[in-house]
């Protein structure tokens, strides 16, 4: 056939459509290699690593971060160590895998989960830890509680009420504390301990429960039998203080506040049961963390600032739709840290909405298993 010079408009139109392409496909793959543009094209995956389940404020802790994640519209994972370091670990390994835009875990141990950390920071995959610090690693943002000074605050409430009651710090106190390998039980058996032993006329029985409440039971029993006189109790946690009321209700010393032979009591934790007991007048006082707030904290920090590559800002922070409403971002050894204040929730509060307990129980419906 002649060669007449001539293209074909449809063979030069197909032509440009086809070049074309190849540069959009090449400036797509030129974009998605940037960590950035990747992230950002892939549906944000945040899992969470728990400690265990066992506990109301675990399952609420657990509860809240679900929410806060799918409120965002990322995926949501949890997975559950149910107090195995050796699991924990091996949890993050996989999720590791997966991997993910993001972690946030309550340690086991504070320790031990630095090795994994690491392993995360090497990624470039922000990190959020929440009740239980880390003692290593780069954390984007660690959201917690003063577990000692909650310690001093219980035991500057009942030093209260006893004064109330005799004029001065005087009486009988017991201390059913909880396992000792845990950070958090340590910690505010040192505060509640240290706080008591600055009054000579107040009688502490320390007394070790592991934190479980047939021991609670138990101990409080015993405690009774030989101090029939007992003026007050304390419990780091409400869960396994449910014991705490069995006993005084098997001992008919299940009275409320301002009654003749009320046994003064007071815990940390700020669970549905204890605000119950608070609003029913048989309780006199709770010391509250937030287990919502260290969910929703973090899952926040992480997008407004982990997930875009910037470190979270130091500073106040105030946020009016949490009762503690406000509080300090600092410099930890880790990163940013917020630790939330204790506060006492008793018959003045206990009813406000803001309570996290009145959240999970209320409004989330989460029941005692």
């Amino acid at each position: 056939m002649e060669d007449t010079g001539v293209t074909d408009v449809a063979e030069v139109g197909s032509r440009r459509r086809f070049l074309a392409g190849l540069a959009a496909t090449a400036g797509t793959l030129a974009l998605s290699s940037l960590p950035g543009v990747a992230r950002a094209q892939q549906k944000v995956f945040v899992p969470f690593s728990n400690k265990s389940l066992d506990y109301y404020f675990f399952a609420t802790q657990q509860e809240a971060v679900k929410r806060a994640v799918q409120a965002k519209g990322w995926t949501f994972q949890a997975v559950n160590a149910n107090f195995s370091t050796t699991t924990q670990l091996q949890q993050w390994q996989s999720l590791l895998l997966k991997n993910p835009s993001a972690i946030i875990a309550d340690p086991i141990d504070s320790q031990a989960i630095v090795s994994v950390i690491k392993k995360y920071n090497f990624k470039k995959i922000p990190v959020g830890i929440i009740d239980t610090p880390a003692l290593g690693g780069e954390v984007a943002i660690t959201v917690d509680f003063d577990n000692r000074a909650g310690g001093v605050m219980a035991a500057e409430t009942i030093v209260a009420a006893l004064k109330k009651r005799y004029g001065s710090a005087k009486g009988t106190v017991l201390n059913c504390y909880g396992a000792l390998q845990s950070v958090a039980w340590r910690l505010r058996k040192e505060g509640f301990e240290a706080t008591m032993k600055q009054y000579p006329d107040i009688k502490l029985i320390s007394r070790p429960t592991e934190g479980l409440l047939k021991n609670m039971l138990s101990v409080t029993l015993d405690t009774l039998s030989e101090y029939p006189a007992l003026d007050a109790v304390h419990a780091p946690s409400d869960s396994p203080a449910r014991g705490i009321v069995t006993a005084l209700q098997q001992k008919g010393k299940w009275k409320k506040v301002g009654e003749p032979g009320h046994v003064i009591f007071v815990n940390i934790d700020g669970e549905p049961a204890a605000l119950q007991w608070i609003g029913d007048g048989y309780m006199d006082a709770v010391v509250s963390q937030d287990p919502i707030a260290y969910a929703q904290i973090t899952v926040e920090m992480l997008d407004r600032y982990s997930l875009k590559g910037q470190p979270v800002p130091l500073g106040p922070y105030e946020n009016k739709q949490y009762f503690w409403e406000k509080a300090q971002i600092t410099k930890s050894d880790t990163g940013a840290s917020l630790v939330i204040p204790p506060f006492v929730v008793d018959g003045g509060s206990v009813k406000d909405k803001r309570q996290w307990g009145n959240i999970a129980y209320n409004e989330w419906g989460l029941r005692y298993s």
